[in-house]
């Protein structure tokens, strides 16, 4: 292999690209004797690649308890955060309970003092026109709303 395979099999080997025969044939050409002058930092690296040997035994096991000690960590924070979190929300809601409350006993007291009841309209007839009356504003309304609706839904289309 010249130099310049081997610049172009550096790059797509720190961009991931290479195969595991690339990467052995990469580590024996830096390994050796015969490099150029300007691939002699790139050579170190893997020298030192090279010279790191095994990887020491229990690593694995020690690295795998310390991953499941940080969760057991993260995991309480997460626990305390949320009850901290639903224990707030409570407050809240039983603050807004005892002021709905009194409200509630305020305006039944009220009421009771007018609690009588007494008729709007003397005469039936006048009362069947408001009513009517009423009820078509209404519809008026509704079926304005309606159309609003059915225009919009039209444009969309």
């Amino acid at each position: 292999m010249d130099a310049n395979e081997i610049r172009q099999l550096l790059v797509r080997y720190y961009d991931g690209q290479t195969s595991e025969k690339e990467d052995a044939m990469l580590r024996d050409y830096m390994c050796g004797d015969d490099l150029p002058h300007d691939l002699q930092e790139e050579a170190d690296v893997f020298k030192a690649m090279c010279s790191c040997g095994s990887v020491p035994e229990g690593l694995e096991h020690r690295i795998s308890r310390q991953i499941d000690s940080w969760n057991m960590v993260e995991n309480g924070s997460f626990r305390k955060a949320r009850v901290s979190g639903i224990r707030w929300i409570a407050g809240v809601a039983a603050c807004m309970l005892i002021l709905f409350s009194a409200g509630m006993m305020l305006h039944d007291d009220g009421d009771r003092q007018h609690a009588q009841w007494h008729d709007t309209y003397d005469n039936t007839e006048d009362a069947y026109a408001q009513t009517q009356k009423a009820l078509l504003k209404m519809s008026a309304s509704i079926n304005k709303g309606l159309q609003k609706m059915e225009e919009v839904t039209d444009n969309k289309k």
